[in-house]
């Protein structure tokens, strides 16, 4: 589940109603912020965080990637 939230004074506040049971334990998980369009209007630093990270990756990755994600037959 995702939930969007407002921190304020110490405490994180859900923007739409959630159910769970109260004193339900959960973990909050922040992104790091993104880059803005501005700082990055054609998306390519966001692209660029992206290399590599993938370490075990197949070195055929890029050419054959409906393969590896789908089963597809290797053209």
């Amino acid at each position: 589940m995702t939930v969007k939230a407002i921190y304020e004074n110490g405490v994180f506040k859900p923007r739409e109603p959630i159910h769970l049971a109260e004193h339900t334990e959960v973990e909050v998980v922040i992104p790091a912020a993104a880059p803005s369009d501005a700082d990055d209007p054609t998306g390519w630093k966001a692209a660029e965080a992206l290399i590599g990270f993938i370490d075990d990756a197949p070195v055929d990755m890029a050419e054959h990637h409906d393969h590896y994600l789908y089963g597809a037959p290797k053209a």
